[in-house]
């Protein structure tokens, strides 16, 4: 059963920019009308990772009252996806956390789905999900990757008598690659990986340090929550149309997290959680303050600005 709305969990939502003044504005209009019709407290952070084109100015123009509850964190230098949610992370208020990205069109309207989705108590465990993840659907699998894909599960449906599920999207044979490995190496069951867009509960993240700098953060985070028994599910995105090409993955970080996981000293609790600090006095001085980022010294100061 849902909750009533005024006893919804509120939600952070995180987009990482960089260089993308040609598409905030859009988005966050589309993001914020969302949002607002969710009967949900919300507030969306843009972590501008140290672009150098005009999106500082549209950030600045957006926040000057057009879009509510919008927060900018900047990064004075290109740090990554990864780093960007550390920022975000450090600040965020709510107990969902949902992050995106502008090198898909992803669209905002999935998210309700996904914030119904997470709040199913599972029968058996008695326990709601940690992460649901958006999977990009609207590519078509070539014919000999679905004659294959038929081939292996009419045999293990011969062989053991087990019902195998088809793919749910083709995200191209790099990406399915990616994942196929990143299933063997550390257990993630998600068909597609590295969808940079991903509802988590805020507590969870803040159980353990972000390790990635980069993109390898969305393996890393299905990883640990594999590791720690999370539960998790996968829903279907609204397809692309027409289908566009899925981002590059990089495997530079891989390495690194599969040689020394760490699952370390947490995040402070969030606000209002037993044991949570007061949350910090957030009003800006004069539109921004300096913030300094919690890991990853010695790094660039972050300037915090609020609608």
């Amino acid at each position: 059963m849902s909750k009533p709305a005024s006893h919804r969990d509120g939600v952070t939502v995180v987009i990482p920019v960089h260089d993308a003044g040609d598409r905030l504005e859009k988005t966050l209009l589309a993001w914020a009308d969302v949002l607002g019709k969710s009967g949900r407290d919300y507030e969306i952070f843009v972590v501008d990772d140290g672009s150098t084109d005009a999106t500082p100015a549209v950030l600045e123009k957006l926040t000057a009252g057009r879009v509510k509850h919008v927060r900018v964190l900047k990064h004075d230098r290109h740090r990554g996806y990864g780093a960007s949610l550390r920022s975000a992370l450090e600040h965020a208020k709510y107990p969902l956390f949902l992050y995106t990205a502008l090198d898909y069109p992803y669209s905002p309207a999935d998210l309700r789905p996904m914030l119904d989705r997470i709040e199913v108590r599972d029968e058996v465990f008695g326990r709601q999900p940690d992460l649901i993840s958006g999977c990009r659907t609207g590519r078509p699998a070539p014919a000999a990757v679905v004659w294959l894909g038929r081939s292996w599960r009419g045999f293990w449906r011969v062989a053991a008598g087990m019902h195998l599920q088809p793919l749910p999207a083709w995200p191209g044979l790099r990406e399915y690659l990616y994942g196929a490995f990143v299933g063997w190496v550390f257990g993630v069951p998600l068909a597609d990986v590295n969808s940079a867009f991903k509802l988590y509960r805020t507590a969870f993240l803040k159980r353990f340090p972000i390790q990635s700098d980069g993109d390898f953060v969305h393996a890393e985070l299905a990883a640990k929550a594999t590791f720690l028994t999370s539960i998790m599910d996968e829903v279907a995105l609204t397809p692309a149309l027409p289908p566009e090409p899925v981002p590059r993955s990089f495997w530079a970080e891989m390495w690194r997290v599969f040689q020394r996981p760490d699952f370390g000293t947490p995040l402070a609790p969030t606000p209002g959680e037993p044991g949570a600090p007061l949350p910090p006095d957030a009003a800006p001085v004069d539109g921004s303050r300096e913030l300094a980022p919690a890991t990853d010294p010695p790094a660039a100061p972050l300037r915090f600005h609020t609608a």
